[in-house]
């Protein structure tokens, strides 16, 4: 006979799974709605837990934190079919703020509501320079090296961190990601939506999708994070973009990679200023690639902005499919454009290059979004009006605005991504959903602990209280989806209209 078919469901509390440690588990069980005419049995769940009927109850205590998988046994009463097994799956919190809390068990806790964690054991005081550690995920312990990353956010009550794994690399491909012998945590103290980076990689990985090409794309999952077995918050994990990354994406692991670490990596001549660079590298490190430093170190990076600096529109768009990948670059304008990431037209990227193959073009990584969708890298609003052509920060962009052919052709594509493509309002708005259907209880226990600090924090609680506009993380929600909702209305408004592009499109810099 064939097993009896229970679909098993839950009517739980709030609609979730969800429960702290101390709580009492309840929960109203049924095989598809069906209870009539069903057995039900508990085989397998821990100790306490009681089936009475069809209410599922369990009283929690303090050391019952992590994901349990509840195994029952269902038959059709009077039918010779065979039992079916059915799982159940909650999740219980550990309960920081207990008196008489229980510390987690780093192999054990291996999830917090759904979302993977990551417990971290540092061996000595954290700063800007790796220092030993024990990281332990999916119950497996790594040897491990941690260190405060990120200029701005070292200043944070709470930081971001780069994991580095010097032996076995941990697996992260269920969460969309790698091998990975580097992991970063992006803070998200500057950010209390605690969405807005994934947004923006997510985004790019979609675009790249819809036009069905290849991007370099950071990949990113959220992630809770425990410091010596106490909780600590909730983070956007991330790809480094580094050498295994490049391998990862297809290109060549010895190839060259520079980050762009302020505005003078603007593809012009002069800096940010307007005054002659002492090198035309100025404002990039070299993360990857030999020579490191010194002689030749930046070649075919100074050849390239050479070419965009000091060549006419006309020469550029002639020969530029012999440096970059226009399209890249133009989703890259794009990007940055609609998401009003004005640090991220320039600065805040990548670009790889491998000098060793002759007709290989530079390509682009993004990179740092915590200025983007309505706010700006200290939290200040950015009005959803507001329209950055970047030209100032990115002689590739001015070339292409200052050619009509070329402007209209980036117009009609980003205008395709707004029909049936990731720049539609429906596909942001639904992805926005998404992560708040995943990381809702995360984020609002993260923002009960983080919250004071972030509304009393130096860097930008002065002008914030001066405004007025500090939102809490219901608040900063509703900011974002409005903010996307009004954005879509400005990106109609400026790009879709018949004829030349848009009127708010300025010249290149004076002598550039």
């Amino acid at each position: 006979p064939a097993p009896a078919d229970c679909d098993l469901q839950a009517d739980w509390p709030e609609s979730r799974p969800y429960f702290l440690e101390g709580d009492t588990v309840t929960a109203e069980l049924s095989c598809g709605g069906e209870r009539q005419g069903w057995d039900l049995q508990l085989v397998e769940g821990p100790d306490g837990a009681a089936l009475a009927g069809w209410t599922l109850t369990w009283p929690t205590d303090l050391a019952d934190g992590g994901r349990w998988d509840l195994l029952f046994s269902a038959r059709r009463r009077g039918s010779d079919t065979l039992p079916a097994s059915a799982t159940l799956t909650l999740w219980v919190a550990d309960d920081r703020d207990a008196p008489d809390n229980v510390p987690v068990d780093p192999a054990a806790y291996t999830e917090e509501w759904g979302l993977p964690v990551l417990h971290v054991a540092p061996q000595a005081a954290l700063g800007g320079e790796y220092v030993p550690a024990t990281v332990t995920f999916e119950g497996r312990a790594y040897e491990a090296e941690i260190k405060i990353r990120g200029a701005a956010s070292y200043d944070y009550p709470k930081h971001g961190f780069t994991l580095r794994f010097p032996g076995d690399e941990p697996d992260f491909s269920d969460q969309g990601l790698d091998r990975r012998d580097h992991l970063v945590l992006i803070t998200t103290f500057d950010d209390n939506s605690y969405v807005r980076q994934k947004l923006t990689y997510d985004l790019w990985a979609a675009m790249a999708e819809h036009q069905g090409v290849e991007r370099l794309t950071p990949r990113t999952f959220f992630a809770v994070v425990y410091f010596d077995t106490v909780y600590y918050g909730l983070f956007v994990a991330c790809d480094r973009i580094d050498d295994e990354f490049l391998d990862q994406m297809g290109l060549d692991r010895d190839a060259n990679l520079y980050k762009a670490i302020d505005h003078d990596a603007n593809f012009y001549l002069t800096d940010s200023g307007g005054n002659p660079k002492d090198t035309l590298h100025d404002g990039y490190e070299k993360k990857e690639g030999e020579p490191e430093s010194g002689e030749g170190a930046f070649d075919d990076l100074d050849a390239l902005v050479s070419f965009t600096g000091g060549s006419s529109t006309g020469d550029f768009l002639a020969g530029m499919d012999d440096w970059i990948v226009p399209d890249e670059f133009m989703d890259w304008f794009i990007l940055v454009h609609y998401a009003a990431a004005d640090d991220s037209g320039g600065k805040n990227s990548y670009l790889a290059h491998d000098p060793s193959r002759e007709g290989e073009p530079f390509r682009y990584a993004p990179w740092d979004f915590n200025h983007s969708w309505g706010q700006n890298w200290r939290t200040y609003r950015e009005s959803a009006d507001t329209l950055n052509d970047f030209t100032w920060t990115n002689a590739v962009f001015a070339h292409f605005l200052s050619d009509p052919d070329t402007a209209a052709a980036l117009r009609d594509r980003l205008v395709a991504l707004r029909h049936g493509g990731p720049l539609e309002l429906s596909w942001l708005l639904d992805t926005v959903e998404g992560y708040y259907d995943l990381i809702e209880p995360s984020a609002e226990r993260d923002w009960s602990v983080w919250g004071p600090d972030y509304q009393t924090y130096y860097g930008w609680a002065d002008a914030r209280n001066s405004t007025g506009d500090w939102t809490d993380f219901d608040g900063e929600r509703a900011y974002l989806e409005q903010w996307l909702v009004d954005r879509d209305a400005v990106m109609e408004a400026t790009w879709e209209a018949d004829g030349p592009p848009p009127g708010f499109l300025a010249p290149a810099r004076p002598g550039q």
